[in-house]
């Protein structure tokens, strides 16, 4: 689980850097450490201090908890990662109309592959 957990982690605070436009090394200096620790961290081969994930949270302008949320409530394969972080990222840039259709075509998927026990409409 801790492996799952720091890629989960490491994808994320990567996917928030680039959403900054920030280079490994320019994240490095602004949280005060190395470019190899910041590689380190996005490739997940090392958790963060709590510390430097707070100063990673905020020199990129994510709330704290949308880093750390839910990965360590199950074991998930790295290939499972990186796509959920894809679909995630992809969201971003929908209107919210788009969105709620994007949303429900998700939902019609699960449904029909007997996955899911959500109601159309209805959101976690």
């Amino acid at each position: 689980m801790a492996d799952s957990l720091k890629l989960a982690l490491g994808l994320r605070v990567q996917a928030a850097r680039r959403r900054a436009r920030l280079t490994q090394e320019a994240l490095a200096e602004k949280v005060g450490r190395t470019p190899e620790s910041i590689s380190n961290i996005e490739r997940g081969l090392q958790l963060p201090t709590i510390e430097t994930l707070a100063d990673l949270a905020r020199v990129l302008s994510v709330p704290l908890p949308e880093l750390v949320e839910g990965i360590a409530e199950r074991k998930i394969a790295p290939e499972r990662l990186q796509i959920e972080l894809q679909l995630r990222e992809t969201t971003r840039i929908l209107s919210d109309t788009d969105l709620k259709i994007a949303l429900e075509l998700v939902q019609v998927l699960a449904r029909a592959k007997g996955r899911t026990r959500l109601k159309a409409g209805t959101t976690r």
